[in-house]
């Protein structure tokens, strides 16, 4: 069965052709090639067997006669992609995520289910990790392309760099039928020295991919850091079952294990082809994996990036997505909260509710500067634009003890 959660991949890679070739003596010899064929749900191993006589012109009749060409050219593409990953290295980043579990709500002064207060039960952090591709830049923000299923649900997104510098950011948006994401990384948030190490990834044309072509997969395996691995594209056109929907897929017998979601599957050229996604997961079946055609995959990054930028957007008022109460010096006294803004709910479906601002809450900064009232977040958020992201500071009580965290939040179009 498919399994897109855990990722756990396998390879089977065959050089068996290169060695056989040029291992041959003087006289006749075998060529065996061996390839996997898929058969309904199964991957069968089969071999062609080829007899030979030891010549150029003999090996690659016989190469021809099982559909390969050009020996060299291949073994060179798949075993050596010392420069192709060189080149393609500063483009990939790894994708951290943080996602906050709250169990057993207390009630709040104001007799509602809360996050702050000193009966609340325990937070349960929950990370994961993915792979990111560096695809642009906006005048403000570094765009970063994963999969859905990588940042979904979670209330922290990261990305770690090439030079291994980890900087926080937040998701713009995504398409879950599609199962691709953009992560908007502040610019400001990012070093000079970074800036001059990383770079933004050649998208190539997944249209003229031929099967047997070499594939290259970059990504954060199991969450160890970057790691490369090569085969070839197996299928196009590849039709998935997904549990609620189907997709149309590459195949590629190159390794992707856990953490390489999101990930580049890259040709010999060093361009983006796919976007890794799923596996097949089924026993006896290796060398199975699946990206995202780079081509289908265009118009819809660009559909995500400007869904918050139309000239109607940036025009129109933004949403952020709270009711909240002063927290006077009253209050401040009585129940030794912070001075900031009492979240007492969160509109569903907004920003707010989309990068976990916890009901119960108290907000204190917005992009660092304090806010002790509504009439200052306002104005705060009115010098803003759909799109733009803010940091916003918010302050708990776990067990009693007061804690305090930030949240990069994208800040959506308001309604009229």
């Amino acid at each position: 069965m498919l399994d897109r959660k855990t990722r756990e991949w396998k390879k089977t890679v065959r050089f068996g052709l290169a060695s056989a070739a040029f291992g041959m003596v003087a006289g006749f010899g075998t060529l065996t090639f061996s390839q996997e064929v898929i058969k309904g749900q199964e991957a069968i191993a089969e071999e062609t067997t080829v007899t030979v006589q030891n010549s150029q012109t003999a090996v690659a009749d016989a190469m021809a006669s099982i559909g390969m060409t050009d020996l060299n050219s291949m073994s060179s593409n798949i075993i050596d992609v010392s420069g192709i990953v060189e080149r393609a290295l500063p483009s990939v980043v790894a994708v951290n995520c943080i996602t906050y579990t709250q169990q057993n709500n207390g009630m709040n002064m104001f007799g509602m289910g809360m996050y702050y207060n000193g009966n609340s039960g325990n937070i349960i952090e929950q990370d994961s990790c993915g792979t990111g591709i560096i695809i642009g830049e906006s005048d403000e923000n570094l765009m970063i392309l994963t999969n859905n299923h990588v940042i979904e649900d979670a209330d922290k997104v990261s990305a770690v760099f090439v030079d291994e510098t980890e900087v926080e950011g937040a998701v713009l948006g995504s398409d879950v039928d599609a199962d691709l994401a953009v992560v908007l990384i502040p610019l400001e948030s990012i070093s000079a020295d970074t800036k001059a190490a990383i770079r933004t990834a050649a998208l190539g044309d997944s249209d003229e991919v031929r099967v047997g072509e070499a594939a290259i997969a970059i990504g954060n395996a199991l969450g160890y850091g970057q790691s490369v691995t090569t085969g070839v594209i197996s299928a196009l056109n590849r039709e998935v079952n997904l549990t609620d929907r189907t997709m149309t897929l590459l195949q590629t017998d190159a390794a992707i294990n856990g953490g390489n979601s999101g990930g580049p599957l890259l040709n010999a050229d060093g361009e983006v082809i796919g976007i890794n996604t799923v596996k097949y997961s089924a026993s006896g079946v290796e060398g199975m994996g699946y990206a995202i055609p780079i081509s289908s995959a265009k118009p819809i990054i660009e559909s995500i990036i400007n869904g918050g930028t139309t000239e109607e957007q940036k025009n129109a008022g933004v949403l952020f997505g709270i009711y909240g109460i002063d927290v006077t010096e009253q209050y401040q006294s009585m129940y030794q909260m912070p001075a900031g803004i009492y979240v007492y709910q969160v509109v569903e479906g907004s920003p707010a509710e989309k990068y976990n601002i916890p009901q119960g809450s108290i907000i204190t900064a917005i992009d660092g500067t304090p806010v002790e009232s509504m009439e200052q977040l306002s104005a705060l958020l009115e010098t803003h634009k759909p799109g733009d992201i803010i940091a916003v500071s918010f302050a708990a009580a776990v067990r009693g003890q007061q804690i305090e965290g930030t949240v990069q939040v994208v800040l959506a179009a308001r309604e009229e």
